[in-house]
Order: C-alpha cells, then sequence, then structure tokens
C-alpha cells in the first residue's frame, strides 16, 4: 500500500476468504452429524414410552400387546420415526422398533427397545469419523 491509503489490498481479502472457507468446510460435516445425533432423542424418548406402557400392560393382564393403540403412549403427529411392536412367546416377551432416515442417504437408523429394557441402536444411521 501506498503511504495515506487506508484499506485492504485484493491479496489480504482473497487470503481471509480462503482461511474462512477452510474453517467453514472442516465445521460443517460436524455439524451434520450433531443434528442427526439430536434427531435420535426421539426414538430414545418415544422407545422408552413404549416400555413404561408395555410393563403397565403386562401387569393389568400378564402379557404385552402388539398393538401401539393400546398402550398409553402418546406418540407426537410429527415425528420422524415409525414405530412398531413386535410379539414372541405367547405375549411373554416384545421388541419396540423405531425405524427412520434421519440424514438423507440411502441407510436407515434403527432403534430397539425390549422387555428387559434394553434399548440398543442396533443400525446406527450417523457416522462417527
Amino acid at each position: 500500500m501506498k503511504k495515506g491509503e487506508k484499506g485492504l489490498s485484493l491479496m489480504e481479502v482473497m487470503i481471509t476468504l480462503i482461511i474462512v472457507a477452510v474453517i467453514a468446510g472442516l465445521a460443517y460435516p460436524r455439524y451434520q452429524r450433531m443434528v442427526s445425533r439430536s434427531k435420535q432423542t426421539e426414538p430414545k424418548t418415544v422407545l422408552r414410552s413404549i416400555y413404561m406402557g408395555q410393563d403397565l400392560h403386562f401387569t393389568m393382564n400378564q402379557a404385552y400387546t402388539g398393538n401401539l393403540g393400546e398402550l398409553d403412549v402418546q406418540v407426537p403427529d410429527n415425528v420422524k420415526y415409525s414405530y412398531s411392536i413386535k410379539l414372541g412367546e405367547n405375549g411373554m416377551t416384545f421388541i419396540a422398533t423405531a425405524i427412520a432416515n434421519i440424514d438423507g442417504d440411502p441407510i436407515l437408523d434403527e432403534w430397539q427397545i425390549d422387555q428387559d429394557n434394553n434399548l440398543v441402536n442396533s443400525i446406527n444411521d450417523v457416522i462417527e469419523e
């Protein structure tokens, strides 16, 4: 710069833009993973509610139910996951499942809970790097 001129040179602006682009390029994938992981809160909450509803149903009827409507569980209207219940051993066991595609790739995210309150992420759609 010449004496008395104020401002940034083109080279200084370009270097600043390159630094910002590199930082954004590194941060965006991590941000996307965090958003996807936050979406996994829904199935944990709903499946725990299904477990508690099944526990109450078993106490009253000596068997679990395969019908989500028979449980006193409120599943919100705007859920991302679809929920189902499979019975086994004459209604003495169950596995409740939640499935969704939370990040737009071909892999589905799958959560399961059973009569022993074992909550597992059987297929994880959020890939950790």
